[in-house]
């Protein structure tokens, strides 16, 4: 919504002693929460940490989010430190991969595993899948040529 340079003016205003009530009104900000959003961002990510709005949301990997609870754990770190040190937005976004991880919901992402999978891989699975059809099918088949002798049996018996 708001440019990094719009942003950094807002906070140095408001670090320089200027009323967020003045701030808001010249730059049309709707609460007082968002300059201090801002400057949270400033002080535990640098100017980095400020929106940048062609960067709405960040994809972290399966393999980054165990890296950030396994460092959190063994250095017993609170959620912000882990935060900082990693550089995520927001801490609670690590409390909510721990519960997921507790819970058995955070899994390898299968997009991000097919992209690396060679063209080999992709054909031997792409085979497999084709087989299980397969199997599938003539198991659909044999249990529909079962029912056709079935109903001919009975046929032939109440012809009697």
């Amino acid at each position: 919504m708001f440019s990094k340079e719009v942003q950094l003016e807002a906070v140095s205003m408001y670090l320089k002693g200027v009323p967020p009530k003045q701030i808001r009104k010249k730059f049309g900000i709707k609460g007082d929460a968002t300059i201090l959003n801002w400057l949270t961002n400033i002080k535990m990510l640098g100017i980095e940490g400020l929106n940048n709005p062609s960067r709405s949301k960040t994809n972290y990997s399966y393999s980054f989010k165990i890296k950030v609870i396994r460092w959190r754990l063994e250095h017993h770190a609170s959620l912000p430190v882990a935060a900082k040190k990693f550089r995520i937005r927001t801490p609670a976004q690590i409390w909510q991969w721990e519960r997921a991880l507790e819970s058995g919901r955070l899994k390898p992402d299968k997009r991000r595993r097919n992209q690396t999978m060679n063209k080999q891989e992709h054909d031997k699975i792409k085979k497999l899948e084709e087989n299980e059809l397969l199997r599938i099918k003539v198991a659909y088949l044999e249990k529909l040529e079962a029912l056709a002798q079935e109903k001919k049996k009975l046929q032939t018996k109440t012809k009697r």
